[in-house]
């Protein structure tokens, strides 16, 4: 379910107080977790107790979860993992999710979407889990206009695409480069495409979404160009290895998945939206062979990067050139 349903759907009397929440997204967790209890408990005060099966026992989380307050009538609990509790504790934990105690609102979250345990699969046959995953790029942009509006400014459709474009990796990263574009253009209420220009972070990014796109394409001389202009302009090669790995990644992972060897990712991929809505059509430009050769020579630049002095140019021109040079 998404979350803006979920919200619309929830009713204190009526919805049970235990939540599910799926997807590795941790603005859209917070940001639910929020909201939610703000409509149960309201303006009472109220505890937060994060709980973590990896550093708990699963007897302890449930007497937690049991125990009663007469100075602390809400409590909100957070279970990370809690496919990970295990034996009779899990057991303990279905039943008091069927029937929480009066004032308490707990949110059980696995970050991967697809991973379908035993537990997962019994909460879900009574809890329908909520969307918590980076979203795609229409939605991207939907909240994009909606995280503007919060803050009382407005955007047109082209400010809110070029936005996405330079910094929806994930609403965390969308939501902090908002936070400092308003931040900026105070005291107007209207973002400008200009806007977006001063940030130098922001050039750095979209020259990055640039260099990957002409690359994808096997433009060899654009690539060297906007590939030393990166470098010129402060870029280290560690973090540009880091986004070609990525698209490197996802490609091997299209042309596997169509051979039915792989399931999708779902999770974090640290690619400009523009970038990663291409994948399948990139995947077409290069075969198996060349991706695992590619992933090859960028692990060899990995390495003589912790082991020796070497210069960055040089490194990326030849790495382009052994990649998709003729």
């Amino acid at each position: 379910m998404k979350i803006k349903n979920a919200l619309k759907s929830i009713s204190p009397k009526k919805t049970p107080s235990v939540f599910l929440l799926k997807g590795n997204d941790y603005f859209l967790q917070d940001f639910f977790i929020k909201k939610v209890s703000k409509i149960y408990f309201k303006k009472y005060s109220y505890t937060i107790t994060l709980m973590l099966p990896d550093d708990m026992g699963g007897k302890e989380i449930i007497e937690k979860l049991t125990s009663t307050d007469l100075f602390e009538k809400h409590k909100l609990f957070v279970i990370r993992d809690p496919q990970k509790i295990l034996g009779r504790s899990s057991s303990d934990l279905l039943e008091i999710c069927k029937n929480p105690n009066p004032g308490h609102l707990i949110f059980l979250i696995s970050d991967d979407w697809i991973t379908k345990s035993s537990f997962l699969k019994k909460i879900e046959s009574f809890i329908e889990p909520i969307e918590t995953q980076s979203p795609y790029e229409k939605d991207m942009i939907k909240w994009a206009k909606y995280l503007i509006k919060e803050k009382n400014k407005t955007a047109d459709s082209r400010v809110l695409s070029n936005l996405v474009d330079i910094a929806g990796q994930s609403i965390v990263h969308l939501n902090n480069e908002i936070n400092k574009l308003c931040l900026y253009i105070e005291p107007r209420t209207q973002i400008e495409i200009e806007d977006l220009n001063h940030f130098s972070g922001w050039n750095r990014e979209r020259k990055l979404w640039e260099f990957l796109l002409v690359y994808s394409n096997k433009n060899y001389e654009k690539s060297a160009v906007i590939g030393k202009s990166l470098i010129h302009s402060g870029n280290q090669i560690a973090s540009i290895i880091i986004s070609i790995t990525s698209l490197f990644q996802e490609m091997l992972f299209e042309k596997m998945k169509k051979n039915g060897t792989f399931r999708p990712n779902t999770g974090y991929i640290p690619l400009p939206s523009s970038i990663k809505k291409r994948i399948s059509y990139f995947a077409k430009n290069f075969t198996y062979q060349e991706i695992t050769h590619a992933l090859f020579l960028l692990h060899e630049i990995d390495k003589r990067k912790k082991t020796q002095i070497t210069d960055d140019e040089i490194e990326l021109i030849s790495f382009i050139g052994q990649t998709i040079g003729s």
